[in-house]
């Protein structure tokens, strides 16, 4: 087996990835709470900032795609059940005990034996936070690891631009042509746009199809300011609905400023970075617990981002949940078991 180099670019995008998504859930939760009480402009700013973010899970995914189905990499049925599965589910029966705990805390609600019911029902029916989503979805996408890195191994390139061609017009174009009220007959027996995402990831990063730096920041771009023009086309009123094309993974333009972006990083020759190497492996922790301080800080103590200088607090309280996070799973990962999955 050939020893992996650290690959610097994924430490960068990974910690670049979680501190958009820590930004996207505080928008997404600032603008449920406060966006009926805000000026126009300021929902209509708040709504382009979130819209923008959308590509951070999938350049986590794109990145799982780069490593793991890696023709180099081992990865046996046995090792996936137990190294990445078994990780997630513990990672997921924490979190829905922490939450129902939180949950019961502030809501000064009796804690006895329906609490525990109550968790079990979380764990397998999802009604925990919203955010755990992704787990579930890496759940979905290493117990099809083994398959996918069948394909990946023996497959040419020719094949492998196959599949993403396939995937792209099926799971992405064609919803799109929906928004339009143009109503496409033909599908494939695949309903998520992620394997998508993870075998592009894997075809960009070893070079099965190439994409110079111009090329990528293009996409970036263009794709943005699609999302930009939309939302606010959206806000307006207009007779077609693009939400569709907005707040959704499977978006062409989501897609395409994913790509776009993993590109460009990936691209990029990083100089090495002890601190940027030590978040990243803080990363899927901070996922897990940045929603703690967020529905605090927003729900609970009644903080409104959008008063007096909104960029500003925004700003601040952004970067401070990302820090308390950091320093939450810096000692989480001090204790037994649980070190284990965070």
């Amino acid at each position: 087996m050939v020893k992996q180099e650290p690959i610097y670019s994924f430490y960068y995008l990974r910690t670049i990835s979680c501190l958009g998504i820590v930004l996207l859930h505080f928008m997404s939760g600032a603008i449920g709470l406060y966006g009926s009480v805000v000026t126009q402009n300021e929902l209509l700013i708040s709504k382009i900032v979130l819209n923008l973010l959308l590509w951070c899970v999938p350049c986590f995914v794109m990145i799982t795609g780069a490593l793991l189905l890696d023709k180099n990499k081992e990865l046996s049925i046995e090792k996936v059940l137990k190294k990445y599965v078994l990780r997630i589910l513990e990672a997921l029966l924490f979190c829905c005990v922490i939450f129902i705990i939180y949950d019961t805390v502030v809501h000064k609600e009796p804690i006895g034996l329906c609490l525990i019911v109550e968790m079990i029902f979380d764990f397998f029916l999802g009604n925990s936070w919203s955010h755990l989503w992704y787990l579930y979805l890496l759940i979905g996408i290493y117990l099809l690891l083994p398959i996918y890195k069948v394909i990946t191994s023996n497959a040419s390139d020719k094949l492998i631009k196959y599949l993403l061609f396939i995937y792209f017009v099926f799971l992405s174009l064609i919803p799109m042509l929906e928004v339009f009220r143009i109503h496409i007959a033909f599908y494939i027996t695949v309903s998520s746009i992620y394997p998508f995402y993870l075998f592009f990831g894997y075809a960009l990063h070893h070079e099965i199809i190439s994409l110079k730096r111009y090329q990528s920041l293009l996409m970036f771009i263009l794709s943005s300011l699609c999302i930009i023009l939309l939302t606010i086309l959206n806000q307006e009123n207009m007779n077609l609905d693009f939400e569709p094309l907005l707040n959704n993974y499977s978006s062409i333009f989501v897609v395409i400023q994913s790509i776009g972006i993993f590109s460009l990083v990936d691209n990029i020759k990083w100089k090495k970075s002890a601190w940027v190497k030590k978040i990243d492996v803080l990363t899927f922790g901070v996922y897990l617990v940045h929603m703690i301080f967020i529905r605090s800080i927003l729900k609970y103590m009644s903080i409104n981002p959008f008063l007096n200088i909104p960029v500003l607090n925004i700003t601040i309280l952004v970067i401070m949940i990302f820090i308390l996070s950091l320093l939450v799973v810096m000692a989480l990962k001090k204790v037994p078991i649980i070190n284990k999955f965070i």
